[in-house]
């Protein structure tokens, strides 16, 4: 059964603007259940706070004293008219109250700016907070996504106040990127993360991070920086901050790829003339060609017997043409020249009336498809503004009191089509329109206040929230951040794979214009990068951006043919004595060496076009967790917290070393917590399998070689002490962790079985010592087969060695393990623990023994009878302030001060016993102790029980 349960685990994210939380890991990882804003209130006692603003109220009641009733047969006379007097007696009452105000932030303290802790007294009442916000249970181990701007002190100041506040069993600190490289499932990655304040960008090479050249809090290139931009462009139309806010979390706000037009930017059309406006002016239809006569610019007159008529259009509209000729004389002589005038003018007006509408019916069946122009091809838009004002300012409609004069309550005042903001109310601004669903809250001078909505109008400034430079600063921390990564040929998967996350990346557009930003700048087609080495002759030795080797023709005449990687400059320096081109044995052998160095660092250079990407993408967001299709992966930090906590917490239960336990933090203190990481370091690794791709031949046959003996006489032991830490991965065991996704070759996936460590491959390393001390083997001491695969290991063939010319030293193991049941509890007893390894030869006339006044497993004596020395193994007491109970009855007799204090007087009593027997006492192992407060830095576990 695993220590620990999926609903019990604590997650928690801490951000600059909002924190992240959540207990419990459900089937399918989701979204944080827990969205709390990161800043706390100072409350009315100093050093403490709260997390909503409470406020202080002073109100005066008015209270009646009624006067008694009169009882029966009494009466109560008043004045001379005889009537009853019941006047009551008004006094009044002032009193103190206090209320919550969840909507202000006057007076918020913000603990983390810019991805830095400034105020750790607000950020541990913002934890402890959360904490009883969600109320865990005791047995609950805690995973905090860490900054990439926190240094090895805050990490330590997180771990003993988690564990010294809430008691917690285990506890694990995941750096964000490594996170998001979990969410994705992506193992090698650049993670651009595009926070509040600040960026980070991080390379993340199989699960490990690269510190080279990691940006860490860029400012001016977050989210704010682009409010702050838009502040800048709009205010002096009235924008306020919070406007320019919303506006940049609304759908307008675009950003645009580098070297898009903007609207207006193009050629400006022809603008549309009104028909109305031209019938009016008299214009045809025909446009210029409409100008003509007065027989073309009035209608047709038609002379009957009844005198003169005017022509009346035809249903087919040719009646122009069957129109007789016009007779001026004789509409003149019938004296109705005014009447016919008169009437053609009517005639026309309604013509112009129905064209009028004909064309604002056209106009509107045309407005929808208008509407659907993409925004970054409006002039204008429109986004809702949401803003909290008094209740007084809203009539009993909802509205707000209309300034046009018009209080008869007849409607409401329209609005203009183009609203456009105002830095007051009383400048005739749109009148904005209250949420259905309007929130009030209390104020301090009793007013109530409700979200009211407008809509605002905003220009082509709504695409210029990211300029100023801020993709350019983005740009150039990412490709500084790539070059930093040693391996050359990996470069490339880390333009290909880039992942951009961050609420600041919300903005619409933000990640695309990135990605064209650095296409622009650095992008390089296939087919250019090849052109420069293609063009150099086959006898050219190809250049380095160093400079370390210059082109040159290679003389077909010398008897020395350097590779293609050697500085001919070099090779002709320590020639030039020998006309023959040959160089003494002696100058050969140097010359190797330093060519062999040379090509070394060369690989290590920035050469050819290793640093720059012929193809930048980002990475497809992960398809598996449905949950967060809608949410957005910019929180994917959180996502893959999750996902590693389920690995560290469940799956791996420990034994990877991801998390540091409670009893690991008794021993280690807080400054132990950079043991551990996620995923497990590598330090237990043979350096040969890791350094192998990467260092000359000549440095591997140097670092691989067996140490030479020691010369030794024959009372002379060689003694080796060793905090091994787990003794499980050097018993040729497999790899203890498994991630949830498939990783790529790599140097780390690739070791051979034969390199894997083993005890005995590190006791041939140091030339097969008398007397090994280990200290932490962490073995349960009813775990027989672990104790059992340790002697067999230590006398084992090395792998790849001759069992027949290897030296045939054997080995005794002998065990102290934890049997306090009160003491050294945790993870089925695999805590603490010494063992020595005795050399067969000496181990004939040696005696190895514990003590009885140690019960967890931290002393072991060996005596060496031919030799006269008693070696003690010692792994001691780390002090702190949890309770020490009695091995026996389990009571509490003080605290693990109190313990260590008492350890160190009992190995003292037993060195001067053996001292005073005439044996040379040897300590080896690990002492928890400091020689001066200075080596104790940081100045966290300081005092008696720590130094000297």
């Amino acid at each position: 059964m695993p220590p620990f349960k999926d609903e019990h685990i604590l997650v928690i994210a801490p951000g600059s603007q909002t924190t992240l939380a959540q207990l419990g890991l459900p089937e399918s990882f989701t979204p944080a259940q827990l969205r709390v804003s990161t800043r706390m209130f100072p409350a009315e006692k100093k050093g403490e706070w709260e997390p909503i603003k409470i406020r202080e109220r002073k109100v005066t009641k008015h209270k009646k004293d009624v006067a008694p009733e009169p009882t029966d047969g009494d009466t109560a006379m008043g004045g001379t008219d005889g009537q009853i007097d019941n006047e009551d007696t008004a006094t009044e009452e002032e009193g103190t109250y206090f209320e919550e105000d969840p909507t202000t932030e006057e007076g918020a303290v913000y603990p983390i700016r810019e991805g830095r802790v400034v105020d750790w007294s607000c950020l541990f009442a913002l934890m402890t907070h959360i904490y009883n916000t969600l109320s865990p249970p005791f047995h609950t181990p805690i995973l905090i996504i860490t900054q990439p701007a926190w240094t090895a002190q805050d990490h330590e100041i997180f771990t003993q106040f988690f564990f010294e506040k809430f008691k917690t069993p285990a506890f694990c600190l995941m750096d964000s990127a490594l996170a998001v490289c979990y969410a994705y499932g992506a193992s090698t990655a650049t993670v651009i993360d595009i926070g509040y304040e600040k960026c980070d960008i991080t390379a993340v090479n199989d699960f490990l991070i690269n510190d080279a050249g990691r940006g860490t809090a860029l400012t001016g290139c977050g989210g704010e920086s682009m409010t702050q931009r838009l502040l800048k462009l709009l205010s002096t139309k009235g924008f306020t901050r919070d406007m320019c806010e919303q506006l940049k979390k609304s759908g307008i706000c675009e950003v645009l790829p580098s070297g898009t037009a903007m609207p207006g930017e193009a050629d400006t059309e022809e603008p549309n003339v009104n028909p109305a406006a031209a019938a009016s002016a008299g214009a045809n239809a025909a446009g210029l060609k409409g100008r003509g006569s007065i027989g073309d610019s009035t209608a047709a007159l038609r002379v009957g017997a009844n005198g003169v008529e005017g022509g009346e259009d035809t249903q087919d509209g040719e009646g122009e043409d069957n129109e007789s000729v016009l007779d001026v004389a004789t509409i003149v002589a019938s004296g109705k020249t005014s009447e016919f005038l008169a009437r053609k003018e009517k005639e026309k007006a309604e013509k112009t009336e129905k064209a009028a509408a004909k064309k604002a019916a056209q106009d509107a069946a045309n407005a929808p498809k208008q509407a659907k122009l993409p925004n970054a091809k409006r002039m204008t838009a429109t986004f809702q503004y949401t803003e909290r004002r008094p209740l007084e300012e809203l009539n009993q409609n909802g509205k707000r009191p209309l300034q046009n004069g018009n209080q008869n309550g007849e409607g409401e005042a329209k609005r203009p089509k183009t609203p456009e903001p105002q830095a007051s109310s009383d400048t005739g601004a749109p009148e904005p329109i209250p949420t259905p669903n309007a929130q009030t809250s209390g104020q301090p001078n009793g007013e109530t206040t409700a979200l009211i909505r407008r809509e605002v109008e905003v220009g082509v400034e709504r695409f210029q929230a990211a300029t100023g430079g801020m993709l350019d600063q983005v740009a150039d921390a990412i490709h500084r951040c790539i070059l930093s990564v040693p391996d050359v040929g990996k470069r490339a998967d880390f333009w290909d794979n880039l992942i951009i996350v961050g609420n600041g990346s919300r903005v619409r557009g933000c990640k695309e214009a990135l990605v064209a930003k650095l296409n622009s700048k650095y992008l390089i087609s296939p087919s250019s990068a090849t052109i420069f080495t293609s063009e150099l002759p086959s006898n050219f030795t190809t250049p380095v951006a160093t400079g370390a080797n210059t082109p040159q023709p290679q003389s077909h005449l010398s008897n020395s043919h350097h590779g293609p990687g050697v500085n001919p400059l070099l090779a002709a320096a320590v020639t030039a004595s020998n006309p023959g081109g040959l160089a003494p044995p002696s100058q050969h052998q140097h010359l190797a060496a330093q060519l062999q160095m040379q090509q070394y660092h060369q690989q290590h250079q920035h050469s050819g076009h290793g640093q720059t990407p012929t193809s930048i993408k980002l990475m497809k967001m992960p398809e598996y967790f449905p949950e967060w299709k809608d949410a957005g992966i910019e929180e994917a930090a959180f996502l893959g917290a999750q996902v590693a906590a389920k690995v560290v917490f469940v799956v791996d239960q420990g034994l990877s070393k991801g998390f540091m336990s409670r009893t690991e933090y008794n021993d280690l203190g807080p400054q132990g917590i950079h043991e551990f990481c996620i995923p497990p370091p590598l330090k237990r690794r043979r350096i040969t399998a890791l350094v192998a791709p990467i260092l000359p031949t000549a440095l591997i046959s140097e670092i691989s070689r067996p140490r030479v003996k020691p010369t030794l006489s024959q009372t002379s032991i060689c003694i080796y002490a060793w905090n091994i830490n787990g003794v499980a991965p050097y018993l040729d065991q497999q790899p203890l962790i498994k991630t949830f996704f498939p990783t790529k070759s790599s140097t780390r996936s690739s070791t051979p079985p034969s390199s894997q460590p083993s005890l005995r491959a590190c006791l041939q390393r140091w030339a097969f010592p008398h007397i090994v001390c280990l200290q932490e083997v962490k073995i349960a001491p009813s775990d027989t087969s672990s104790q059992a695969s340790v002697r067999r290991v230590i006398n084992s063939t090395v792998p790849g060695n001759d069992p027949l010319t290897e030296p045939n030293h054997l080995y005794n193991a002998h065990f102290n393990l934890p049997r306090d049941k009160h003491n050294a509890t945790g993870f089925g007893g695999k805590v603490y623990g010494v063992c020595t390894l005795v050399r067969q030869d000496v181990a004939a006339s040696s005696t190895t023994k514990s003590v009885d006044w140690d019960l967890e497993g931290r002393v072991l004596i060996t005596e060496l009878q031919d030799h006269g020395i008693v070696v003690f193994n010692i792994y001691a007491v780390n002090g702190t302030t949890n309770s020490y109970r009695d091995p026996n009855s389990g009571k509490t007799i003080g605290d693990r001060h109190w313990r260590k204090r008492s350890f160190h007087t009992e190995l003292r009593n037993e060195c001067s016993r053996y001292e005073s027997q005439g044996w040379d006492v040897v300590l080896a192992g690990d002492m928890n102790i400091s020689q001066t407060p200075l080596d104790s830095y940081p100045q966290l576990r300081m005092g008696k029980e720590h130094v000297i």
